[in-house]
């Protein structure tokens, strides 16, 4: 019974998967960060164990893509991770030429969760934007 309410109030705590991606271009260093909100049990649970640093970046990259325009990857480099409370923020940046057009790919967590969404926000250009991924979905540009 025990084990029952403990799974319960866990459910509780987030019924949703959700992770949120900020994207900021930086003009001081000519990078994009992306800085990426995720639940610390979701993420430690896909990682089948610790959060550390090198498992953190090796399971960001291989769910977490940026493009220039043309479709062509761009590099990131990992930029740490932090925890306030249950929630984890892990960072990546990447040279690039602006946020417009930029292609993305959110896959984070769609292996482990049937109803997983991952929201993109990016303001640039006075605007603010946002993208919406699904299980499935291709990258997508930003406009």
């Amino acid at each position: 019974m025990r084990a029952l309410v403990a799974v319960l109030g866990g459910l509780a705590l987030h019924p949703l998967h959700t992770t949120l991606t900020q994207l900021a271009y930086r003009d001081a260093d000519g990078t994009v960060e992306a800085t990426v909100r995720v639940f610390a049990d979701d993420f430690r649970a896909a990682l089948k164990g610790e959060v550390t640093d090198s498992a953190a970046v090796t399971y960001l990259r291989s769910t977490f893509a940026l493009a220039d325009p043309t479709g062509r990857p761009l590099v990131t480099t990992w930029c740490g991770i932090r925890r306030t409370g249950d929630l984890l923020w892990l960072c990546l940046r990447a040279a690039a030429h602006g946020l417009s057009g930029l292609r993305v790919r959110v896959a984070l967590l769609f292996d482990r969760y049937a109803d997983q969404i991952n929201i993109v926000q990016a303001t640039y250009g006075g605007r603010r934007t946002a993208l919406l991924f699904t299980s499935g979905d291709a990258p997508k540009s930003l406009p």
